[in-house]
């Protein structure tokens, strides 16, 4: 096997690995401590340096790339890269360092309802992630380092081996640590991460250590990347408020809650991700030349393949949705009154999946026409209705309020991109996507009805839980496709033509 067929492979498992990370986690941390107070106190405290390291984490690669290449077009690569990397440094020490010292405050002022051991654990979780900070910004500089010199899969190995220590940590230290563990393994997995490219890079390559600060180039940069982390950040303030709330309403609705979140996201990690990328090559190529059509063309494409998959998946989970959280979660600390709490949670969530995948497709179109700042007066909106949304509906029907609440903002969210995408690109063939949806939407509830019907009225719920969902699972594809080539859905169609295609041309 050659070498690039092997790094190809670990490059795709390595990714794969990171999309399921927090999931992954979250089922060794519900197996070892279930939806107990400690959980509550980790999770609401982690949320808040949480917020502070995917703001990095995930906006520097946007923001290095681009200023990487502008740099290195000039001679000045290394040298840009030094002074990212040292500005980043002394801002991250300076947030961690503050953060650290102020977490017993902010977990006061912020989680009064914690008290004792509890509060006791949500201050040191919430100090050992800010002390993290201090090297998560670098570690983020070179990993976006290390895609412009177009070694991916050195980039993804050094987050996974973030996620393996906070995993492994979790799983080998729980008895002589408790939940202090899974930051501790986190903290230790972040300097691994370090020292890792550190040793790769030599440190002679690793920046010009001479090289004095150049804090003109360094503001320079950080008013590039403040819009496109802030931007990225909007999901994350959005879930820190959904624990401000959640951590009000009694033991095991923070973990509970979270649990749930991890669990419907799967289908958006996985469709809304992948389709949104396979988008965005031809609305780029519709930006190069000039032609708006291919570019709505390009959205309105996107929308409704994110539909097809999106559609029957959605409504899978929802009839399936107690034995998912059985299977996945249910084992060890986590018991049976858990999966009940935590299933009705995750069905309210299950719009937002839907809207916030929409959202991803729509999102491309205004990177590709350089328009991101709309995402971000949206975004502002959207946490602004979520604190309202929040406030409201926890009153009224306690904490599947708030994942109610999540859905409703991603269908804000969602209508107010999407209507301003609408009048950026002269308009959309609504006509043309409602149709593609209405057919969609038939395929469904056919498949619905066919699986409830199973379910309750040949009572195959009866069988063990594996077996049972392996067989409603298959059978649930197995019409829903039925349906849709009868309903001739356009999207499913060109799926299968296509696929027609690349076997006429393999043979």
């Amino acid at each position: 096997m050659s070498k690039l067929r092997v790094a190809s492979i670990l490059f795709l498992l390595s990714t794969f690995f990171l999309k399921f990370s927090s999931m992954l986690r979250d089922i060794a941390i519900a197996h070892l401590f279930g939806d107990s107070y400690v959980v509550d106190a980790y999770i609401a405290a982690m949320t808040i340096p949480n917020a502070i390291i995917l703001f990095m984490l995930t906006g520097m690669k946007d923001a290095f790339l681009p200023s990487y290449y502008k740099y290195e077009k000039l001679g000045k690569g290394f040298s840009h890269l030094t002074n990212v990397v040292k500005g980043t440094f002394w801002i991250s020490s300076v947030i961690a360092v503050c953060g650290a010292v102020l977490s017993p405050l902010l977990i006061r002022w912020l989680y009064p309802s914690f008290t004792g051991h509890g509060a006791e654990i949500a201050v040191w979780t919430a100090v050992i992630y800010f002390l993290s900070v201090a090297l998560v910004g670098v570690n983020a500089v070179y990993e976006g380092y290390f895609d412009s010199q177009k070694k991916f899969s050195f980039s993804t190995f050094s987050q996974t081996i973030v996620v393996l220590c906070t995993i492994g940590g979790a799983i080998l230290l729980y008895r002589q640590m408790g939940i202090y563990s899974v930051p501790f393994g986190y903290f230790v997995g972040t300097v691994l991460s370090f020292i890792i490219k550190l040793v790769y890079l030599r440190p002679r390559r690793f920046l010009m250590w001479s090289q004095p600060a150049d804090w003109r180039e360094i503001l320079s940069f950080y008013k590039v990347f403040l819009p496109i982390g802030l931007t990225i950040a909007v999901g994350q303030i959005n879930l820190f408020i959904d624990t401000l709330f959640s951590a009000r309403l009694g033991e095991g609705v923070v973990s509970n809650l979270n649990y749930a979140f991890r669990l419907v996201n799967i289908p958006q990690a996985i469709f809304g991700v992948t389709i949104a990328t396979l988008v965005f090559p031809l609305l780029a190529e519709a930006k190069v030349k000039e032609d708006m059509q291919l570019f709505r063309t390009g959205i309105e494409k996107g929308l409704n393949y994110m539909f097809l998959l999106l559609a029957p998946t959605i409504a899978g989970m929802i009839v399936l949705m107690r034995e998912l959280v059985q299977v996945v979660y249910e084992r060890g600390a986590f018991t049976a009154a858990a999966t009940a709490q935590t299933s009705e949670y995750a069905i309210f969530f299950t719009g937002s999946v839907l809207f916030y995948s929409i959202q991803a497709v729509i999102a491309k179109g205004f990177y590709t026409l350089e328009k991101g700042h709309y995402i971000l007066r949206a975004g502002v909106v959207s946490i602004i209705a979520n604190a309202i949304f929040n406030a409201i509906l926890s009153n009224v029907i306690g904490a599947v309020g708030l994942a109610l609440s999540t859905s409703l903002v991603g269908f804000v969210y969602s209508a107010i991109t999407f209507t301003t995408l609408y009048k950026l690109a002269g308009g959309f063939s609504l006509s043309v996507i409602g149709k593609e949806y209405a057919k969609i939407t038939i395929s469904t509830l056919v498949m619905c009805a066919v699986l409830l019907f199973v379910k309750h009225g040949l009572h195959a719920d009866h069988l063990s839980v594996v077996p049972y969902l392996v067989i409603m699972i298959i059978l649930g594809a197995a019409i829903y496709f039925l349906a849709a080539w009868l309903f001739r859905v356009e999207s499913f169609k060109e799926i299968v033509a296509k696929g027609r295609i690349k076997q006429v041309s393999d043979s």
